[in-house]
């Protein structure tokens, strides 16, 4: 059923009973209790001509049970609310709503009303997880919670009421006109389908209103937190690092690694073959060891002292050091140099090669014991000065988290390709893969304010004071974090190596490199090998084998092409091609750039114009409270996000392009 504010059935709502809560901690302050129905809320706006405005003209708001009640302007979403609220029974009830992509409804919520700062809970600023008005209506981000675009959502919950695609967005409409059945549908589509979505992954997952995740790491932390309530307390409590420590841990943390060899940049390839690294995280994690105790520090330590630490006493080692004369070990054939500029204090005199050190006078960095095997290999130097070094017992993460991984890609493995689990299957792909978000989660981070009318960090802790706020709630140290993804780097550059010159572009878990000059039978070996002493295998539907760890082909593409790290094109085996760029559409790009004239337009200069996606500008204060419209009609105005059509132009940094001209480095 659709309705108005005035025709909503408000006495139907107010009998809807509220769930109670399971006993639970009889100190906690969340003394509310929800309504049972599940809510979801959406606008739809558009772009003011003439102006960089944007204006809502419709919201609809659906209640479980009840129907769809939709809006035309936001003082009748004001009116609806105060209304909607008198439903209660008491001041202790509230409405559970769900947004998809509550950041960009919050941008206009901000302007018909004022939010508190405890009101509003910012992962980060302008990224909204959860908002609440009149102390009764507490606002979600579904879009978080599933990790999905919401027609993606829908379509894998399979619900009644999928997203309704041939929608035309570009069309001007106003809070007064005139809607089609089939526009009216597609909002009502949007709200009904996603409450019918969470509601299934609530009951899929036999949680509550309660127990719901706000994220979709929930789940894999929920897990997590149930396992450790057998591991003894201070198991974990003496691991967690103090402030000076975490300070250096946070210099030594740095992702997966992503580059492009220099030695075929900006040049056009042909039958290039791509492998992927199979679970890479979930792998290091199992297979690998970790330091398992307090970092303790070794004074005046000296470079002789670290290699001894790392190679003889095999400790985990996190060490601050400077190379002098710093140069790579065979500069024509590392495609791949590992020391990243942006993690080294350096020489002006550095040479830069996409971001990465070829050479230095010297350069300053904090590393771990994994990145230094690598650095070892890579590069030499004439000198080398060690100013801190701290060092732990290496050993196996607790086995009872480890079988929590293999049972994640356990579940994974047997339900790929299963028809009619695919939310099953995407549900343990969910969880595999946020294993490691939660364990590279930075302690020390403070919290973002919404204070008034702008976002700011939370400055009224000091750092200790939120490291220690952090430690009582927390599950794993952090140095696992920054460990996980060194050992997943050392891994990838065992890949690196096996393809040598022939190297072509890598990114975190997958190596490009021409067809035929790779062969990785024995490095799989030594993978299959390490998985099948851990158990970190499972058998897929069809009865085969998979491993984590081992490499596996992708497949070749045709062509090849790449400008720098993030920043490729490729043609695939069946003909098409493909962009990978931030903020440009991988599949209209390469339509863009097939009109245009094929890879080889794909160069410093190219702009895409179709493909370059939508950029957003966010007018948190409009100068003007209304809009005027060509017949003089008013449109009013609250802060809002005009959303215009950005382009990408393909560049070559003049360092860069210098670098792929000298072609002895």
């Amino acid at each position: 059923m659709i309705y108005t504010v005035d025709n909503c059935p408000y006495s139907q709502i107010y009998k809807i009973p509220t769930l109670k809560r399971s006993a639970g901690n009889p100190k906690t302050r969340r003394k509310f209790e929800y309504k049972s129905a599940l809510c979801a809320f959406d606008i739809e706006t558009s772009n003011l001509p003439g102006s960089e405005q944007n204006a809502m003209y419709i919201w609809q708001f659906h209640i479980e049970g009840i129907g769809t009640i939709i809006g035309r302007t936001w003082n009748d979403f004001l009116r609806f609310l105060d209304l909607l609220s008198r439903t209660r029974n008491n001041a202790d009830e509230r409405f559970l709503v769900y947004v998809h992509n509550l950041s960009y409804e919050f941008q206009y919520l901000r302007g018909i009303y004022h939010f508190r700062a405890e009101d509003v809970f910012a992962i980060r600023p302008r990224k909204i997880l959860r908002a609440l008005m009149f102390d009764c209506f507490e606002f979600r981000c579904s879009y978080l919670q599933s990790n999905m675009s919401l027609e993606n959502f829908t379509k894998s919950m399979g619900v009644e009421h999928e997203k309704i695609s041939g929608f035309d967005y570009d069309k001007v409409r106003y809070f007064d006109t005139p809607l089609s059945d089939f526009e009216i549908a597609y909002c009502v589509h949007d709200v009904e389908g996603l409450v019918e979505a969470m509601r299934a992954r609530i009951e899929s997952a036999n949680d509550t209103l309660y127990t719901v995740p706000l994220t979709s790491t929930g789940y894999c932390r929920r897990d997590t937190k149930k396992i450790f309530r057998d591991i003894p307390r201070w198991y974990v409590k003496n691991q967690f690092p103090g402030w000076e420590v975490y300070t250096y841990l946070r210099r030594a943390f740095r992702g997966g690694n992503t580059h492009a060899s220099r030695f075929y940049a900006n040049v056009t390839l042909h039958n290039v073959e791509s492998w992927d690294r199979s679970s890479s995280y979930p792998d290091v994690l199992v297979n690998h060891k970790y330091p398992v105790t307090e970092f303790y520090e070794l004074e005046n330590a000296t470079y002789k002292d670290v290699c001894n630490y790392i190679d003889v006493r095999e400790r985990a080692v996190l060490v601050e050091l400077a190379f002098y004369n710093l140069r790579l070990r065979d500069p024509h054939k590392c495609g791949c140099p590992y020391l990243p500029i942006a993690k080294c204090d350096c020489s002006r005199d550095r040479l830069n090669d996409n971001g990465r050190l070829l050479r230095a006078s010297w350069a300053r960095t904090v590393i771990t014991d994994v990145d230094l095997r690598i650095i070892r290999d890579q590069y030499v130097w004439d000198d080398v000065e060690v100013f801190r070094m701290f060092h732990a017992r290496y050993g196996y993460l607790p086995r009872s988290f480890r079988d929590l991984i293999k049972e994640y890609f356990h579940r994974k493995t047997a339900l790929k390709g299963v028809e009619g689990r695919e939310f099953e299957y995407r549900h343990s792909k969910e969880l595999i893969n946020a294993l490691y978000g939660m364990c590279a989660q930075d302690p020390g981070k403070p919290l973002i304010l919404f204070q008034g009318d702008d976002f700011e960090e939370d400055t009224s802790k000091s750092g200790p004071e939120l490291l220690k706020a952090f430690y009582q709630r927390a599950v794993l140290p952090y140095q696992w974090g920054v460990w996980c993804p060194a050992w997943a780097r050392f891994e990838l550059q065992q890949m690196i190596d096996v393809c040598g010159r022939a190297f072509v572009y890598t990114d975190t878990d997958s190596v490009k490199v021409i067809s035929g000059h790779a062969d990785f039978t024995a490095y799989n070996e030594k993978c299959r090998e390490a998985s099948t002493r851990s158990g970190a295998y499972a058998d897929d539907p069809k009865g085969t084998r998979h491993f984590m760890g081992v490499a596996e082909y992708e497949g070749t593409y045709q062509e090849f092409k790449t400008l720098g790290s993030k920043k490729y094109v490729s043609r695939n085996e069946k003909g098409k091609l493909e962009i990978t760029i931030a903020g440009v559409s991988k599949k209209l790009g390469g339509i863009e750039l097939e009109n245009a004239g094929g890879i080889e337009e794909f160069k410093d200069g190219f702009t895409f114009y179709d493909a370059g996606g939508l950029e957003a500008i966010y007018n948190d204060d409009p100068e003007e409270s209304y809009y005027i419209r060509e017949d003089g009609v008013p449109i009013p105005l609250t802060s809002n996000v005009y959303l215009r059509p950005s382009t990408y132009t393909l560049g070559l940094a003049a360092e860069y392009r210098r670098i792929l001209e000298i072609v002895y480095i």
